[in-house]
């Protein structure tokens, strides 16, 4: 449990600029004791706000105007994006027909945060049993969220953070290119990749009735990346060989948007759907065998969390001082998101 938190940690660590380490804890080898079914359960549960934050988080900020750039104008902009974990997500109830071999201690609450969830007063107790006649082999307590230590990196309390940076580029006939990129990271045993890219191209153009009036409509469309691998120490956990933890994050989002201006003031709207995939693994093999149960796990877990054809609506505003762009949307969906910007336009 220890490496998957550290992993996904380390990913927000890459999107926001801010350090996790203390949030670390020691469980992954008891989740593992459980099997391979058992564990993919229970980190399924914990990780699962984690892993749509990220979804939603990178899928935000691509936009604050319907109308491109002229050819050769371009922006430079940072955003911060705070995905809002509802509260149903960050808890989750512990139903004992699920597993075969971890059962929930007497007298401990079924309900579990997760990774984005709450410290209850009283951890509950896991219990572990192998032999079929429910005899512990050992016992542990379910591991606390962590929002109270990430709230202090966000706008909103509970949420996921997510910075964006990008570039926008005009190109000809009302059409616009969006990348996103930061330089590949291979720094101890840690290596990440992220490249995004979006198009928007004007609607309004070909419509008479737009010419005269301050309203532009837009199509867009954009597709992030992000990869993360880290290597985990040969001291640290399980004995085993080739262990490797990894993180793959795919969005992509289209959207039809509008726009009108006011002297330095744009109001936006965009309305689309929403597509993602955010697979954690666990590679390699691990050795967790204990006193008369041999046992040796290989490439354990693999998660996935989908959000396919979710409906999106955004609501914005910017405000441009000569070069300079402020701007803040909110959009709604699952999980709401809040975005806030800082840029660099020209034409």
């Amino acid at each position: 449990m220890k490496t998957y938190r550290q992993l996904l940690l380390s990913v927000l660590l890459l999107l926001s600029g801010t350090s996790y380490a203390q949030l670390s804890d020691n469980l992954f080898e008891e989740y593992l004791l459980g099997g391979i079914d058992d564990a993919n359960i229970l980190l399924g549960n914990y990780m699962l706000p984690g892993m749509k934050g990220l979804g939603y988080g990178v899928n935000s900020g691509w936009y604050n105007t319907a109308k491109p750039h002229e050819t050769f104008g371009f922006d430079i902009t940072l955003s911060y994006v705070n995905a809002i974990v509802p509260d149903a997500d960050k808890s989750f109830e512990f139903i004992s027909s699920d597993y075969q071999f971890t059962y929930l201690g007497s007298g401990s609450s079924s309900t579990l945060p997760t990774i984005m969830g709450f410290v209850p007063p009283t951890p509950s107790v896991l219990d572990l049993s192998l032999d079929g006649n429910n005899t512990v082999l050992k016992s542990y307590n379910a591991p606390d969220g962590v929002s109270g230590d990430i709230d202090q990196y966000t706008m909103v309390s509970g949420s996921v953070p997510t910075p964006i940076i990008q570039v926008g580029f005009g190109l000809v006939k009302g059409t616009e290119i969006k990348i996103r990129w930061m330089p590949n990271i291979d720094y101890g045993g840690f290596k990440s990749s992220y490249f995004g890219l979006g198009g928007l191209h004007s609607i309004s153009q070909w419509l008479p009735v737009f010419k005269d009036i301050p309203v532009d409509i837009s199509a867009f469309v954009g597709w992030t990346k992000i990869y993360a691998e880290y290597v985990i120490p040969e001291n640290l956990n399980v004995p085993g060989s080739n262990q490797i933890a990894t993180a793959d994050i795919n969005t992509f989002t289209y959207q039809l948007i509008a726009s009108a201006h006011v002297s330095i003031l744009t109001g936006y709207v965009g309305l689309g759907m929403d597509n993602f995939n955010t697979n954690f693994k666990m590679l390699g093999t691990y050795d967790i065998s204990v006193p008369g149960f041999p046992l040796i796990l290989e490439d354990p877990i693999d998660l996935n969390q989908n959000g396919n054809s979710g409906f999106r609506t955004s609501f914005g505003a910017r405000l441009k001082l000569a070069i300079i762009t402020l701007s803040a949307d909110y959009t709604v969906r699952e999980y709401n998101t809040v975005t806030v910007a800082l840029g660099f336009s020209v034409r």
